[in-house]
Parts: C-alpha cells; sequence; structure tokens
C-alpha cells in the first residue's frame, strides 16, 4: 500500500495563477508543485489565499514536469466556475 505523500515544508513552492473575483469576495489563486520520488513524478496543488483565510486542494494533478502540471492547471483554469467550484467545496 503506498504511503500517504506530505512533502515537508522546506519542499514546497508556489507559483501565483491569479485571482478570483467576485463582488466584495477576492483570492489570489496559487499552485503548488513538488516531485514526489515515490512515482517520480511531479504533484500539484492548489491554493486559495484571501486576507488570513487558506484553503488547500487535495493533490489534484500529477504529471511527469512542472510545466505539464502547470499546463494541466491552465486548462482547469480556463472556465473561473471550476476555480470557484473547488474553492466553495474546500469550505465545508
Amino acid at each position: 500500500m503506498p504511503k500517504s505523500f506530505d512533502p515537508p515544508l522546506s519542499d514546497i513552492k508556489t507559483r501565483r495563477m491569479g485571482q478570483l473575483e467576485r463582488g466584495e469576495s477576492r483570492w489570489e489563486v496559487l499552485l503548488e508543485t513538488v516531485h514526489d520520488p515515490e512515482v517520480n513524478a511531479v504533484r500539484g496543488r492548489i491554493h486559495f489565499v484571501s486576507g488570513t483565510k487558506h484553503r488547500i486542494s487535495a493533490w489534484i494533478f500529477l504529471d511527469w514536469t512542472e510545466k505539464e502540471v502547470q499546463q494541466r492547471f491552465q486548462e482547469f483554469a480556463s472556465n473561473a466556475q471550476g476555480l470557484w467550484n473547488l474553492l466553495e467545496s474546500l469550505d465545508r
């Protein structure tokens, strides 16, 4: 059975991917990528930050390179409603 993937904080890096805005609500959208040596691939998850609020998705991207994870994020984020749906699901 594979072990849980939880990289050390020192290995976490994020890239600002934009901002979600709806009325008074504004969230910075960050993409975290980290190499997972067990599967020899790059994992990615999305962070949403608004003031002191911070929401994090599960590891929803898995690809061979960081560039490919970023491309998959761009495909996913091309529909802002998909990002809003993800964010709202993390608030539960």
